[in-house]
């Protein structure tokens, strides 16, 4: 952040709440003001450098910058990348836009970057206090195949509102060209992989989802067979197997396989299962 903010995000790294009290009495506009580097704001710092202290801590905190006019509707974003329960509740009691703000975001909501980073937590808050399912992407994250039908229209094309590509870095340079039917279709293929919805991963197969693709929309390009490695889901990875995934293929970020994938993330046996070459999976 820039220099002015710095004792005050040293005191919330910290989890000095006394020590950002004491910051924000000398300069109380820094609550409501906008670094033009790092975080944004000392909530968006809190929401997200702040997760490794205890909740009463982060509570004190995060009222010393309420008070002083800290924005809520971007920190709340924030949340849902790191699945900060603590913060994300005081700022939807807060008033936090719970659909995000089209201003901000440029149209992105919390739900979806709770399902991008797998905070499922944030997800199951959200829904619970009322939000929206903005789009095709979203539904098939959440594995609500009921919801993802009404993106479809009756003769199976996509409707307008099932969402263009987005992403929580807003629409990628790679991506601004690739924004039809069919790239909106396995970028939701990939939400049902990285989610373990078989349902929903089934329901866009069925409709062209492309199973061996690499959809845009993401900061790594991997396909949903990748995805489903990445977060440790063997159901999925079976299904996905079954459609016709090649387990050998290499993701195009870094040209790791799903078994290298699966091994990185910890999930062994998902790993060896994967492993086209391991002697459980020879003829």
């Amino acid at each position: 952040m820039d220099l002015k903010f710095l004792p005050a995000a040293l005191a919330i790294r910290k989890g000095s709440p006394g020590l950002l009290e004491a910051a924000l009495r000398l300069a109380p506009q820094l609550a409501a003001a906008r670094s033009s580097c790092g975080h944004p704001t000392l909530m968006q710092c809190l929401a997200l450098d702040g997760l490794r202290h205890s909740s009463e801590v982060q509570t004190r905190m995060a009222v010393a910058l309420l008070e002083r006019g800290s924005p809520v509707n971007e920190p709340l974003v924030a949340t849902a990348s790191v699945g900060n329960l603590v913060v994300a509740q005081i700022l939807m009691a807060e008033g936090a836009a719970i659909d995000g703000d089209p201003a901000v975001l440029g149209g992105w909501t919390p739900l979806e970057e709770s399902l991008y980073w797998g905070s499922n937590d944030i997800a199951e808050l959200l829904l619970g206090r009322g939000a929206a399912i903005p789009s095709l992407r979203a539904a098939a994250g959440l594995g609500r195949v009921d919801e993802m039908l009404s993106f479809f229209d009756e003769t199976g094309s996509l409707r307008a509102g099932a969402g263009g590509i987005n992403s929580p870095f807003g629409v990628l340079e790679d991506d601004r060209c690739q924004q039809g039917d069919q790239q909106i279709v396995d970028n939701a293929l990939a939400y049902a992989a990285m989610s373990g919805c078989s349902g929903a991963a089934e329901f866009l197969l069925d409709r062209g989802a492309n199973v061996g693709t690499f959809p845009v929309g993401f900061h790594f390009r991997g396909t949903a067979l990748h995805w489903a490695a990445i977060r440790g889901h063997q159901a999925m990875c079976e299904l996905l197997l079954e459609r016709g995934a090649d387990p050998a293929s290499e993701d195009l970020t870094i040209r790791r396989t799903p078994a290298g994938w699966a091994a990185h993330e910890g999930h062994k046996e998902l790993a060896e299962f994967l492993n086209p070459e391991s002697p459980a999976n020879q003829d």
